[in-house]
């Protein structure tokens, strides 16, 4: 039980981590802002909802 809840606090700080990178880039106007918001934030948002989705899936395969 731990390991999942561990699992899901890493994922949720991963996709926060990267909701906030989004936002500071949003508030600029520049060519490096659109930069990192496509090689940061998303990747940091992409990586916390694959993490959330392969616990879920594993806890539900040692379930059954």
């Amino acid at each position: 039980m731990k390991d999942i809840l561990r699992s899901l606090k890493v994922s949720g700080l991963l996709v926060s981590a990267g909701l906030t990178v989004q936002l500071l880039c949003l508030l600029r106007i520049h060519p490096m802002s659109f930069i990192a918001f496509l090689g940061i934030g998303c990747p940091l948002v992409g990586a916390g909802v694959a993490i959330y989705l392969f616990h879920l899936l594993s806890q539900s395969e040692r379930e059954s």
